[in-house]
């Protein structure tokens, strides 16, 4: 597995999580993986009619990557609330959407 390290330190941190069927939810995180380069955007395989999707930035991507010494990935990405030890902000797709569009994303 590689890691990027050339991460650049961003002013934010967020964990939040968003729920779409899974044509939109795939193209929302292209676009969130646009708008925060630097972000993490992953989702869970548990059986959905939905998928969740989780973006994680600063503070809580550095639990997720020091958690991988210690944890398998598949089973971290499946119980990540769990292993980050909060849970995560719901937001919903048009949020998303209107913030990605007017250039102002926050997590």
């Amino acid at each position: 597995m590689q890691i990027r390290n050339d991460i650049r330190n961003v002013s934010f941190h967020g964990f939040a999580k968003f729920k779409a069927e899974h044509h939109k939810a795939n193209h929302m995180a292209k676009k969130i993986k646009k708008a925060l380069p630097d972000s993490f955007v992953f989702w869970n395989k548990k059986n959905n009619q939905k998928k969740t999707f989780y973006i994680l930035t600063g503070k809580h991507q550095d639990k997720f990557v020091s958690q991988l010494d210690n944890v398998d990935i598949y089973d971290l990405k499946q119980n990540i609330e769990k292993y980050l030890n909060e849970k995560a902000k719901k937001i919903s797709l048009k949020k998303l959407e209107k913030q990605i569009e007017s250039g102002k994303l926050k997590i």
